[in-house]
């Protein structure tokens, strides 16, 4: 008679546990993207593009933390253009976040740049945070100063 060979539950936690680093490990290596990937609805970037200069500010946030979320680097000028025309502060910040999950480095000299000029005490002090961030993560890169 052949005795089998029990696993023991340790075994199966371990062998689970790899599994699921595995799994998620992928997602830490995520890729800039262009809407095209996502989408192939010919408004879509039209409709993007007019919510990310919407008047309405819940409708602004959504859209731009979209675009930073998926890495669309499609939006990078409609980003900057906004940055330039924004009165509320928590969305200056979220275009910086935004532009700053993009890796744009036009974005990251805006953001030096309002880290000096802003009339916002967040602004100035969230743009250079973010700028830091960038440069830090970023040694063989360098913005302009």
């Amino acid at each position: 008679m052949k005795a089998t060979k029990r696993q023991s539950p340790v075994n199966f936690l371990l062998i689970l546990i790899v599994t699921l680093v595995v799994m998620t490990g992928y997602n830490g290596f995520a890729q800039v993207n262009h809407l095209k990937d996502f989408t192939h609805h010919k408004f879509a970037y039209e409709n993007l593009a007019s919510a990310i200069k919407s008047s309405n500010d819940g409708v602004r946030e959504d859209a731009i933390y979209l675009v930073g979320k998926y890495k669309l680097v499609d939006f990078e000028k409609e980003l900057l253009s906004q940055l330039d025309n924004e009165k509320n502060s928590n969305i200056k910040v979220l275009i910086g976040l935004a532009l700053y999950r993009m890796g744009s480095e036009k974005g990251m000299q805006k953001l030096l740049e309002l880290s000096v000029n802003d009339s916002d005490k967040k602004v100035r002090r969230m743009s250079l945070a973010i700028y830091n961030e960038f440069i830090s993560g970023n040694a063989n890169r360098t913005v302009a100063r």
